[in-house]
């Protein structure tokens, strides 16, 4: 068995602010330079993606997407500090993923092989 645990931002412990479907469209929007492809590329409504941008963003209390000034068109490019959120939420994965891995070493038996108690197994949960 594995063991999982996703990363998730909030406020107050109820409203999301942050997980990882949101930094993988403020990642995309990095690659591709444009929150339209971003969600486009992740199989959603552009407006659905703006406003769990948006949402973040008022929770926040910053920019994380900005207007391209390269661009004569409505290109967005991602804000400083939604770049530090990005490396941030990536490096905190990374530490979790570690202890994880060293939790994984040190589970019971009955974790490590997967299958259902039976018999007086079964009574004592």
């Amino acid at each position: 068995m594995k063991t999982l645990l996703k990363l998730f931002v909030t406020k107050d412990d109820d409203d999301y602010i942050l997980g990882p479907g949101r930094i993988r469209i403020l990642r995309l929007v990095g690659e591709h330079g444009s929150l339209r492809k971003a969600a486009h590329s992740m199989g959603m409504s552009y407006r659905w993606a703006w406003g769990r941008i948006k949402k973040a963003e008022e929770a926040l209390g910053v920019p994380l997407l900005t207007d391209n000034p390269a661009s004569n068109l409505k290109v967005k490019k991602l804000t400083s500090d939604a770049w530090e959120i990005i490396d941030w939420f990536a490096r905190t994965e990374d530490d979790l993923r570690k202890v994880l891995k060293q939790a994984e070493l040190t589970q019971p038996q009955a974790l490590k092989n997967g299958t259902p108690p039976t018999g007086e197994q079964a009574g004592k949960q």
